[in-house]
């Protein structure tokens, strides 16, 4: 498919699993690491990041049932499963723009908003981007090297 907000949102899946898979391969202890001006832990910024992903989903579809029950409870092999399904989600949204109010509500905290569709679907990848630059934070404080998780690399691996 050659549809950049399709892409888009296909690498937002990619770099999280790529970044999540590279995380599980460490101990445990690593996992709570943090490190200054970061949101959290390790496995807590996945736990926000995963559960605030399905809720822009559940918003774009007026469906709490997308949400993530408990996620501050789950694994991180638990949500890793969880949000390769919930990802196939934003597909089937994408697929579907056309039938979404644009004036949906954006946010508890705010009111319907006009474009409020769009805004989602910007802060979906916006947010994506800015947790996984604190969790690679963490892991460059923390000694660790980073795995190569750049449009760049996303892109060489998808033309194989």
């Amino acid at each position: 498919m050659n549809d950049p907000i399709h892409d888009l949102f296909r690498y937002h899946t990619w770099a999280t699993l790529t970044l999540l898979d590279f995380c599980l391969g460490l101990p445990d202890e690593e996992l709570d690491k943090t490190a200054p001006g970061t949101m959290g832990t390790i496995r807590e910024t996945f736990t926000h990041l995963i559960a605030s992903d399905a809720g822009y989903q559940a918003r774009m579809r007026a469906d709490p049932s997308v949400r993530i029950p408990d996620a501050e409870s789950r694994s991180l092999s638990e949500l890793r499963e969880i949000f390769i399904e919930k990802s196939k989600g934003w597909q089937a949204v994408l697929d579907d723009l056309g039938s979404f109010d644009p004036a949906i509500e954006a946010h508890e905290d705010y009111p319907r908003i006009a474009h409020a569709r769009n805004l989602l679907l910007t802060q979906a990848l916006h947010h994506g981007n800015d947790h996984r630059t604190h969790i690679c934070g963490v892991l460059g404080a923390n000694g660790h090297e980073i795995p190569w998780m750049d449009a760049w690399a996303f892109w060489a691996e998808e033309q194989g």
